[in-house]
């Protein structure tokens, strides 16, 4: 499931579906149907505010939260709290900060983050490698710097990394050459040089890499899209 989740949200240029029709419930349907135990998936392509994400509070029993045009911020931090079954969690608009972040990190059964819009600092993700089970990562925002790939570096499970306009340099990146589990990085926006990217694919030679949704003419994996 998670490598078809990487597929549809950084996919290699095709134009690739979702494996499942968005649901026409509401939330407060989809709400119900969690806590009669015949769903553990709450998704809209709907917008939500807080008092919407309210009705949220107390279903231990969530596992994947996939929200698209819900424009939520730190105020959900302790609805989010409640969710101590979450394995999944995407918010494409949503400027989720440290407060929501310090919560994601002690999950105990989170997989997946998807956070292209964050307004989350290099501290806010600090407790993250806690997460063992944390298999994809994909998160943007103006406050990541360097020091947070210092942070995903220590992340043992991670399979899959996207940054979306992190501030991240060449020396940031040293710090995913010792990530021998890394099988896929992709990187939209950053301060990185050409330099920097080929030094990265001639340590790693068997990592998927896209910058801005393409691959560099070096990488000896640009035809190798059926696996990711």
């Amino acid at each position: 499931m998670l490598c078809a989740l990487l597929c549809v949200h950084c996919g290699c240029g095709s134009k690739v579906e979702p494996l499942a029709v968005q649901p026409t419930l509401s939330i407060a349907e989809q709400v119900l149907a969690v806590q009669r135990g015949e769903s553990r998936e709450i998704r809209s392509n709907e917008p939500i505010d807080e008092a919407q994400f309210e009705k949220l509070r107390g279903l231990s029993e969530l596992e994947v939260l996939s929200l698209e045009h819900a424009e939520l911020s730190d105020k959900i931090a302790d609805v989010l709290s409640s969710l101590e079954g979450l394995r999944q969690i995407r918010m494409e608009k949503a400027h989720l900060g440290d407060a929501c972040a310090r919560v994601i990190g002690n999950l105990p059964n989170i997989t997946s983050i998807n956070l292209p819009r964050s307004v989350i600092s290099d501290e806010g993700i600090k407790d993250w490698p806690l997460a063992r089970e944390l298999v994809l990562l994909r998160i943007g925002g103006p406050n990541l710097t360097d020091s947070a790939l210092e942070t995903v570096s220590k992340m043992r499970s991670l399979r899959f990394l996207h940054l979306v306009d992190v501030l991240v340099t060449d020396t940031g990146l040293k710090n995913l050459l010792g990530m021998d589990h890394l099988e896929s990085f992709y990187l939209d926006g950053g301060r990185v040089s050409d330099d920097g990217l080929m030094a990265l694919l001639e340590a790693m030679p068997t990592l998927h890499f896209h910058r801005d949704q393409q691959h560099l003419p070096i990488d000896p994996r640009a035809t190798d899209h059926g696996k990711h």
